[in-house]
């Protein structure tokens, strides 16, 4: 079920600015739980559909909205229109007369999952192999994670990410920057291909922690002990073949369904792509990022009804097949995942005080995995959410090549 708490706070609103709205420094007695900052005595590890808590600063000062749901609930479309919808109905009940329900808008949302059955096809369309490969090879332990309770594996999943070290960084983007590049690395797109931001943002981030990454591994194998054991096998073991990175891509944009913009549930679906060596072991220029982002262009463009179709009769197929892509994904070291969430409409919620200052997500639990947020409306632009092995954020911070494009960042 979901859980709901309220929270007085001791801190002025003004330190929560003046730290860069890190929740680390929020009181010791609110600890993170489900993703977001909440009373300690209930980060019990357990799985919760929703978990939302209010932090009310000092002296009414400032308000912090924290609020997790489930991912087989919604998607960042239907998070966006939750969050929308909460923030309307509880402006209505500020009003005096907020008996007359004229005022609410009269748009009726729908969880009804039959809305994906349109999508089904007796045709065929090949998945790339990686998400093959991740989702055929079992063994017993994904049989195990799929067998206990999900209070257990939230429990299990708590603790490990706690034993994963994880540095989380926030860089600011204006929309002209991005825009400059984009045009810039647009000439050297195929006629007939068009370049969106997301395209030469998950482009350039692809090849600046690939960088940061084999900084970070040269300077592990530097180091006496992994040094002597080199000596002995040789380099195999500190040589890879190529990079893979996933992107999250949502399939209401591709199905042409009146209802499926007020479908609250998931509809994003994850494309693998691998790069070879050669393409990501390169300075972010403008032809280097061009293939990039052609090949992150192609894969974002090929999912379709039929590859969703195909991917849930796979997903499916064995009763530990979510364990075995979270487990497959989690060996390979050579990895991204990138999800955009700058279409949704995070900075329209209003409570009634005016929109928000800032609209950010929680440090993910796991390193490699960046997330691409609208910038604040006044200042536009974007903010990039990287959640990075400390040794590979170091790097990233101290890249000339990727700083000149950054505003203002943040790390924690």
């Amino acid at each position: 079920m979901p859980v709901y708490s309220d929270t007085c706070c001791d801190l002025d609103y003004s330190t929560m600015q003046e730290s860069g709205y890190n929740i680390d420094k929020l009181p010791v007695d609110l600890s993170e739980a489900c993703g977001v900052p909440g009373p300690s005595g209930l980060a019990s590890g357990q799985i919760r559909l929703g978990y939302f808590h209010i932090i009310r600063f000092r002296g009414n000062s400032g308000v912090f909205i924290c609020a997790s749901i489930a991912h087989c609930l919604v998607d960042g479309h239907g998070f966006a229109h939750f969050m929308n919808r909460w923030a309307e109905i509880s402006k209505w009940m500020q009003q005096p007369q907020h008996s007359n329900k004229a005022s609410l808008t009269t748009r009726r949302y729908t969880h009804d999952r039959s809305i994906h059955a349109g999508y089904r096809s007796n045709k065929t369309t090949a998945l790339d192999s990686i998400t093959i490969d991740s989702l055929s090879t079992g063994n017993a332990f994904t049989r195990w994670l799929s067998w206990i309770s999900p209070e257990s594996r939230g429990r299990l999943f708590k603790a490990l990410s706690g034993a994963v070290g994880r540095t989380c960084c926030y860089f600011q983007i204006s929309s002209k920057t991005m825009e400059n590049l984009r045009t810039s690395v647009q000439r050297h797109a195929p006629s007939g291909t068009r370049y969106s931001v997301n395209d030469i943002i998950c482009a350039y981030v692809t090849i600046i922690v690939v960088q940061a990454k084999e900084k970070a591994s040269a300077d592990w194998w530097s180091k006496p002990v992994p040094l002597a054991i080199r000596s002995i096998f040789g380099n195999r073991l500190s040589e890879y073949a190529g990079f893979q990175m996933s992107i999250a891509v949502s399939m209401r944009p591709r199905i042409n369904n009146p209802d499926v913009d007020n479908y609250m549930g998931n509809m994003s679906f994850g494309k693998s792509i691998w790069f070879p060596q050669d393409m990501v072991q390169v300075e972010p220029v403008d032809k280097s990022l061009s293939t990039l982002a052609l090949r992150i262009h192609q894969a974002a463009s090929s999912i379709d009804e039929l590859y969703v179709s195909q991917l849930g009769c796979l997903l499916n197929s064995e009763p530990d097949s979510y364990m075995r892509l979270i487990l497959n994904n989690a060996k390979q070291r050579r990895k991204l995942m990138i999800s955009s969430q700058v279409r949704f409409a995070h900075y329209q919620v209003d409570f009634g005080a005016g929109s928000p200052t800032l609209v950010r997500l929680a440090p993910y639990a796991f390193p490699d995995v960046v997330f691409v947020m609208p910038g604040n409306p006044t200042m536009g632009g974007y903010e990039l959410v990287l959640n990075l092995a400390p040794e590979v954020a170091i790097n990233v911070v101290q890249n000339d090549s990727w700083m000149n494009l950054v505003d203002k960042y943040d790390c924690n």
